[in-house]
């Protein structure tokens, strides 16, 4: 039964290693995407250009709106691995142990990341709206003459 449970352990760790990398991917890309924008805003690109802020903006909409489908992905990937007969085998081996905690359905984690996924996917909306905000301010500003 050890071997038999450390086969399935193997199959079902390669069912779902190819979602756990893209997620990776995808968090490590958007982590950089944010660093650049913060450093963005440290030199002060948006005021001395201010399309910058519209081109934020848009970039901010395509990641929002590509989220949605990437999280619809993750979790019709996850709940295909939790519906396959690797994952339903393993499951009835360790509770045939005594084991509780091999359920073929969400972990916390999974739906912690989701979650935060749809938590991204509304603070990326509300970044595309204060960057139209920050464009107008900067546009009116260096529209006013300079008062001493």
């Amino acid at each position: 039964d050890g071997e038999k449970a450390q086969q399935l352990d193997q199959r079902f760790y390669l069912l779902k290693l190819p979602i756990a990398r893209a997620a990776m991917a995808v968090g490590g890309g958007l982590l950089v995407f944010s660093c650049l924008r913060l450093l963005a805003g440290v030199l002060r690109l948006p005021w001395h250009f201010p399309a910058w802020l519209l081109l934020e903006c848009i970039l901010d909409l395509v990641t929002a709106i590509g989220s949605v489908p990437a999280l619809y992905y993750f979790f019709h990937f996850l709940l295909g691995v939790y519906n396959s007969s690797v994952c339903k085998e393993r499951e009835q081996l360790y509770q045939s142990k005594g084991y509780q905690g091999f359920r073929c359905s969400l972990h916390g984690a999974e739906i912690a990341a989701g979650l935060s996924g749809c938590l991204a996917v509304v603070a990326y909306l509300l970044s595309a709206g204060l960057a139209v905000r920050g464009y107008r301010t900067v546009h009116k500003l260096k529209q006013k003459p300079v008062q001493l």
